[in-house]
């Protein structure tokens, strides 16, 4: 039976940098990020869908009858 046998080639490790002089990038606030007022804003439409549906499910007549976990 012929297998394949794997080999470990040995890789240098990169040179060690100085943390202080490598320079800091931060990224750009996208939409909808946390902590932004559009990620704010999406939170708040969430809720208001959210109660809207809940609102919606409460209307029907057998609401009290049918649940999620039956």
């Amino acid at each position: 039976m012929s297998a394949s046998h794997p080999a470990v080639h040995p890789v240098e490790a990169p040179p060690a940098t100085d943390a202080n002089d490598v320079p800091r990038v931060r990224m750009k606030d996208t939409q909808g990020m946390p902590g932004t007022v559009g990620g704010l804003a999406l939170r708040l439409l969430q809720f208001a869908f959210a109660v809207s549906a809940l609102c919606v499910m409460v209307s029907t007549s057998d609401f009290s009858s049918v649940t999620a976990f039956r």
